[in-house]
């Protein structure tokens, strides 16, 4: 080529030539890693979902979780007595153990433990979620959570929000919006006819006292 064209054309060829090979190759493996990535993902996916409708597989998380509560509160020596068989050993009455209630101080106390963060990952539970955790389940702002409220409100914290969630939450809302409107026609009926019954009873009065004071 260099013969034929010159040494600047053969030079402009092979860029070129080794530019469109490389440029090929960088496409193809870009190509490549970008399925490798979507098909991991996909698989990643679907073992999330897997495990968010494997039912078996909670519960066993859930009662691991009971008895790590049950523990820890053995440890401090909070657990309720009622729960306590004469050995020593924890009653197999699953709504005693829903009941017992949780301090803020002793949520804080099972976070900082590796096994009740392990649990709550296994549930897809996120760190970040964890973090507030306790506020998220106080939903009354009593200040304590019992078991129950704790199984419930991880079984609704599971994955990632769901379109669904918030198209619920929006018609919960809405549901509560018309009984809060409902009940405020309702007060405002009883309150005029409380309003006109006390005005009747005002006008009777003083027509008795007109007729009382008439009276010789």
């Amino acid at each position: 080529i260099s013969a034929e064209y010159g040494w600047g054309y053969s030079v402009g060829y092979y860029f070129a030539v080794v530019f469109m090979t490389f440029g090929l190759f960088n496409v193809i493996t870009s190509i490549f890693v970008d399925n490798i990535l979507a098909a991991a993902k996909f698989n990643e996916l679907r073992m999330k979902r897997d495990r968010l409708s494997n039912q078996k597989m909670f519960a066993e998380k859930a009662l691991a979780l009971v008895d790590l509560v049950c523990r820890e509160q053995q440890k401090a020596g909070t657990l309720p007595p009622y729960i306590l068989t004469e050995s020593g050993d924890l009653k197999e009455d699953l709504d005693c153990l829903l009941g017992i209630e949780l301090s803020p101080e002793f949520f804080e106390h099972l976070r900082g433990l590796n096994e009740f963060q392990n649990i709550l990952r296994d549930l897809d539970i996120s760190d970040e979620e964890q973090l507030d955790l306790f506020d998220t389940l106080d939903v009354d702002g009593s200040g304590a959570i019992d078991l129950e409220e704790l199984i419930q409100g991880i079984a609704k914290l599971r994955g990632d929000a769901r379109r669904s969630d918030i198209v619920s939450v929006s018609l919960m809302v809405r549901s509560l919006q018309a009984n809060i409107e409902s009940i405020e026609r309702h007060v405002r009926k009883q309150h005029k006819a409380q309003r006109q019954a006390l005005d009747l009873l005002r006008a009777s009065a003083s027509c008795g006292q007109r007729k009382s004071d008439s009276t010789p």
